[in-house]
């Protein structure tokens, strides 16, 4: 949402339109704080996730809209899965838009920050830079969508450097919610990707097959679907695909003098560029961007992250039919809007990761900046164990899914909640103090040891 808009007070919370079409249940916050029993938390969360697949997509059809109400305890579920942050104030003028004005404005175009130079990052800590930007940005879906392309089109700024990786991930918060096309197109020219993957030092004496690879199983068919082979012709064609280095920046370059220029047959079409060889690696991309294939894997992870630990595969169907017909904006959307979406057993089916989880909640506690020289990057890469800017190898990280949740980091967890809920050294901090969307039910820092808020 753009900076200046000024969006409408909520509603009062007993008129109709506030609610949907008519009053639900009662007002959100005044829902009792939860009480944890003396369960092992591994039960608890297992209770929470019960759901298991869902069975409702075929009932009412993968195309079907959301028809039931939508007020502030709907808002709440589209805000805290879209987002990972918010306030009841801020459920509640979404709900008094209505469902589709709702779901448009929470898919707005991304507010960029100011891009910073190299130089920048000799002192500042780019993880308080990302998370204090997720802090009070107009746009937070953004946010959650481009830590979700950092995981699939993996780099490391151990490997990379800072300065490249950052540049990446604000390329991917531009591009987002645009078409897959055009995030392909985009991340097999970025210099950090062509670092990491090592396709900077493939020749046609000795291509590299690391990109060719990761191209086809990491980033567009996933396993199974192509041929070593197939990963030996890529290799051949993108060779060439370089960076250079001037003026403190890596950027993307071809060198024709490197290039293999033979002919490639790659998932049995042939390739062969001979006036313009740099096309040769754009051929290759729109190959594998008219493969279904492509669609059903990037919409059954994008469902995994947004919607469900286990959509159904009529769910992955429509919703690669959505990706590939549109844009990721597209996708969201049908999914925002979609009846599954607002289903009990789709509600607290995810689990936040260590950033979500740290955003959400020093947003909860009013904190709108975090200062550069405090302890956030110790705590997110040494005791949560998420470094935003290296995710453990190239397949990334987990999908919101109970692999984040080990014991020590469960511990770790409840830790932090002291260190995001201090106040200020002075004076109030800048924001409302309301822990209602970062997990249903709480009114305290005390609530949050229940497992429920360890979910999205």
């Amino acid at each position: 949402m753009d900076k200046n808009r000024t969006l409408n007070p909520p509603l009062p919370e007993s008129s109709p339109e506030a609610s949907g079409s008519a009053p639900t249940t009662g007002a959100f916050p005044a829902t009792a704080p939860y009480r944890p029993s003396g369960s092992a938390w591994k039960s608890a969360l297992a209770l929470l996730l019960v759901g298991g697949t869902l069975t409702a997509c075929g009932r009412l059809g993968a195309r079907a809209k959301y028809r039931g109400p939508f007020g502030r305890y709907e808002a709440t579920h589209l805000l805290r899965r879209a987002a990972a942050r918010g306030n009841a104030d801020e459920a509640d003028n979404l709900a008094s838009m209505g469902l589709e004005r709702a779901v448009d404005a929470v898919l707005d175009t991304p507010d960029l920050p100011t891009e910073q130079e190299p130089a920048y990052f000799d002192d500042a800590n780019y993880v308080h830079e990302w998370v204090n930007h997720w802090l009070t940005t107009q746009t937070p879906l953004a946010e959650r969508l481009t830590l979700f392309w950092h995981g699939h089109f993996t780099t490391e700024a151990s490997k990379t450097g800072a300065w490249n990786t950052y540049h990446k991930i604000n390329k991917l918060r531009e591009l987002g919610l645009s078409s897959f096309r055009d995030l392909l197109y985009m991340i097999a020219e970025d210099p950090a990707m062509l670092i990491y993957l090592d396709n900077d030092d493939s020749t046609k004496e000795h291509p590299n097959e690391n990109w060719a690879r990761e191209l086809m199983e990491l980033f567009t068919l996933g396993e199974g679907h192509y041929t070593e082979k197939d990963i030996q012709e890529i290799a051949r064609a993108f060779t060439g695909w370089r960076v250079s280095y001037e003026d403190g920046h890596h950027y993307f370059l071809f060198y024709g003098e490197v290039h293999d220029f033979e002919p490639k047959t790659i998932l049995g079409q042939r390739v062969h560029n001979t006036f313009n060889p740099l096309f040769e690696g754009y051929e290759v991309l729109d190959i594998l961007l008219a493969k279904d294939q492509t669609y059903r894997f990037i919409a059954g992870k994008l469902l995994r992250y947004f919607f469900h630990p286990e959509p159904t595969q009529e769910m992955v169907n429509v919703g690669a039919d959505v990706l590939k017909g549109g844009t990721v904006r597209d996708f969201l959307k049908w999914l925002f809007m979609h009846p599954d979406f607002y289903a009990e057993e789709t509600r607290n089916a995810l689990v936040k990761s260590p950033l979500e989880y740290a955003v959400g909640l020093l947003y909860a506690a009013g904190k709108r900046e975090v200062p550069m020289d405090s302890d956030l990057s110790y705590w997110l890469r040494a005791r949560l164990d998420q470094d935003p800017y290296n995710p453990p190898d190239v397949s990334g990280w987990p999908l919101a899914n109970t692999d984040w949740l080990p014991d020590a980091s469960l511990l770790q967890r409840l830790k932090f909640i002291d260190f995001a809920t201090q106040p200020p050294d002075s004076g109030p901090p800048p924001g409302p103090i309301d822990y209602s969307v970062f997990m249903d039910g709480a009114v305290n820092p005390l609530s949050l040891v229940a497992p429920e808020a360890q979910l999205l």
